[in-house]
């Protein structure tokens, strides 16, 4: 492994908070200018979408993260980023219905 990580690492990993902010933000500011014209249900549910895409966003930089530290062969950082991922989603997953 080199101690100097490849652009392209950085930038990947940049895209995919990026993608992910500026998703949410978009998709959020639809739900509250639909809640301005339409008197349904549906402006929440478009709201509830932007927060799942802004509480995906860290699972999935995590997931390129590891996906990209094994393809430059860095195997104990690949790993730790898959351990992290799994206790991301074991969290999640035990974490539904926790009130």
């Amino acid at each position: 492994m080199s101690q100097v990580r490849k652009p392209a690492f950085d930038r990947a990993v940049a895209w995919v908070l990026r993608v992910g902010a500026f998703g949410c933000f978009f998709i959020m500011l639809a739900g509250l200018l639909a809640g301005l014209f339409v008197h349904s249900g549906v402006p929440e549910e478009i709201e509830r979408a932007g927060v799942l895409l802004m509480l995906a966003t860290p699972v999935v930089r995590v997931a390129v993260a590891g996906v990209l530290f094994l393809k430059e062969k860095d195997w104990k950082y690949g790993a730790i980023s898959f351990g992290v991922l799994t206790i991301l989603l074991l969290g999640a997953v035990f974490g539904i219905g926790e009130h």
